[in-house]
């Protein structure tokens, strides 16, 4: 099950969205080598409920496994039942973030406004992801500290090599890392998540 102190540590979700099958296991593999065992699959790529059922019976306990743009509480059920330890949502919708808690899910929600925010936080939310983080860059993250000092953020949206160090460096507890890192061939990959690794905030 996925822990905060876990998730901190780790500092990357990354995430597989629409990312073909016979890459998808040589990209985890490279993944695990380095240390990086927090993964999410979103549900608006291909079978992603049989691919979250088959990546979790093969690896196990060796990733840490969620279910990513999840819009309903039908589809909170559908991704535990499937396997995953953790929900993560491009919106704030109070009934999904009280359906995850109340299977006992790690929720993730996505938002914007300090408004958003909020309303995430009030409704049980663990951690809040902060979406599209690009547009809103490092520096909104490190205003967002100010009122929500007791909040925990994850940057997604557009992160990658050249920004990832700056949004951990203002306040981001985690990144969500999609096709910057998956999108790459092994070399580059390895390059980058040996970056991540490197960096001391």
């Amino acid at each position: 099950m996925l822990k905060i102190d876990k998730l901190k540590k780790d500092k990357v979700v990354v995430i597989f969205r629409k990312v073909p099958q016979d890459t998808l296991r040589p990209m985890i593999d490279l993944l695990l080598k380095h240390g990086l065992k927090i993964m999410e699959v979103t549900l608006d790529s291909p079978a992603a409920l049989d691919s979250i059922h088959s990546l979790k019976k093969e690896y196990g306990d060796e990733i840490v496994l969620g279910a990513g743009t999840v819009t309903i509480v039908d589809e909170v059920k559908a991704a535990q039942e499937s396997g995953a330890e953790f929900i993560i949502s491009p919106h704030v919708d109070r009934k999904v973030i009280q359906a995850t808690k109340e299977k006992g899910l790690y929720s993730i929600p996505g938002a914007m406004t300090p408004t958003e925010i909020y309303e995430a936080q009030s409704s049980g939310a663990d951690m809040i992801k902060i979406f599209p983080a690009s547009t809103l860059g490092p520096d909104y993250i490190k205003q967002l500290r100010g009122p929500f000092s007791n909040l925990s953020f994850m940057a997604t949206g557009g992160i990658n090599e050249n920004n990832s160090e700056a949004f951990l460096k203002n306040g981001a507890a985690a990144l969500g890392i999609g096709s910057a890192l998956t999108k790459l061939g092994e070399k580059d990959a390895e390059s980058f998540i040996k970056k991540l690794k490197s960096i001391h905030v």
